[in-house]
């Protein structure tokens, strides 16, 4: 009888014994241990897994590292799991070449239920992680509209936008930079012009929204 392997990637011993402890029971289901990213390459340098269990927080780099790993170089199922993931983390496992998340208070029986559902090609997605998917898409899909409207400014004018999103007025913008007036109204033109916005205040309300959802992403948007 072939038997399924099931690598367990995770920092805790507790949770990698446990999780052993749980599927030696079931005769068809073989299981290796890893509590680091260079465990888990020496490991697929011996052979890779048939399903991969992997803690997000896999140290030193984190999760997505070794899953990404494990996609250039084996062809098995990689499922990442944690407790509360944030969405930009699950969607960068995600595009690094997992498959699905579990919870890391799945019930035992949860646990043994998903992975065989894994083995025949399901994808575990609980519907908490399908909203925080989809909310991930969306936040993405506004990072970039974000970056893209941000990216047609100069950063001169993204250095006046930024004064203007906190309150200031034009002759405090003007003492700031050490420019004129006249020169600070012709760069609100231009941004008003370029973002498509009616107003002074609708434009500092878009780079107030814009530079938090790009922070998020760890961009800069004076940078």
């Amino acid at each position: 009888m072939s038997r399924t392997t099931i690598l367990v990637a995770d920092p805790l011993a507790i949770f990698r014994t446990g999780v052993r402890n749980l599927l030696q029971r079931e005769s068809d289901l073989r299981v290796l241990e890893a509590a680091t990213f260079g465990d888990v390459s020496q490991i697929v340098a011996d052979g890779c897994p048939d399903i991969a269990l992997m803690d997000l927080d896999l140290p030193p780099m984190g999760g997505v590292e070794a899953v990404r790993l494990l996609n250039e170089r084996c062809s098995c199922q990689l499922i990442v799991w944690s407790f509360d993931p944030s969405r930009e983390a699950v969607l960068a496992a995600v595009r690094a070449g997992a498959n699905g998340y579990l919870h890391k208070r799945i019930s035992p029986a949860g646990l043994v239920r998903s992975l065989r559902g894994v083995s025949q090609g399901e994808a575990p997605l609980s519907r908490d992680l399908a909203t925080l998917m989809i909310d991930a898409l969306h936040g993405a899909e506004e990072q970039d509209r974000s970056r893209e409207r941000l990216g047609m400014l100069s950063l001169r004018e993204r250095e006046i936008l930024s004064y203007v999103s906190e309150g200031a007025r034009n002759r405090q913008i003007a003492s700031a930079l050490t420019i004129s007036e006249f020169t600070v109204k012709r760069h609100m033109q231009n941004i008003l012009g370029k973002l498509g916005v009616p107003s002074r205040r609708a434009a500092g309300e878009f780079y107030r929204h814009a530079a938090q959802e790009l922070a998020r992403a760890g961009v800069q948007v004076l940078a």
